[in-house]
């Protein structure tokens, strides 16, 4: 055999080889980052917050996705007068090795003279209550993995709640 055809012959099958095997590592690398995705909890926490005066009237009802360490911000205005915030919360979300959630928070609602900050410990999807000192208002928090199963439940039971709301 000459050597031109076996130097050929080792070209294109290094060529050929090589990507083929570039393809299966790539397609390896794109399976791990999907797994990655679906998994329980990868992009973060869904960290719902309802407020309500004691005799049931509902005054915020703010929700964020918090990824773990990261601080996230919201800050809700009046439409009619944007300069004026109506509520501004600080969520910071840290996963404890037991499973549980410790979330640092940070409210504010100008109109209610509310300033509440705090640290909780909290199982995910399960309620609990937050203390806002004397006002006569009540806070409830709700963490939930995202994505999970009890997020999709959480986010069905929402648009089930506003399907079932009729305009006047």
């Amino acid at each position: 055999m000459k050597p031109t055809r076996v130097v050929a012959i080792l070209a294109l099958s290094f060529l050929f080889g090589g990507g083929s095997a570039e393809v299966a590592v790539q397609a390896k690398r794109s399976i791990e980052r999907h797994r990655a995705a679906q998994e329980e909890g990868s992009a973060g926490e869904l960290v719902a917050l309802e407020i309500h005066r004691d005799d049931g009237e509902v005054l915020a009802r703010p929700r964020v996705l918090a990824a773990p360490g990261r601080a996230t911000h919201l800050v809700l205005r009046d439409p009619e007068n944007p300069s004026e915030v109506r509520l501004a919360l600080r969520v910071e979300t840290t996963r404890q090795a037991s499973g549980d959630l410790a979330v640092d928070y940070e409210l504010t609602m100008p109109g209610e003279d509310l300033v509440s900050r705090g640290r909780v410990n909290m199982t995910p999807g399960v309620e609990q209550r937050l203390a806002l000192g004397d006002l006569p208002l009540t806070a409830t928090l709700l963490t939930i993995p995202v994505p999970s199963a009890a997020f999709d439940a959480y986010l069905e039971s929402e648009r089930a709640a506003r399907s079932t709301v009729k305009a006047i």
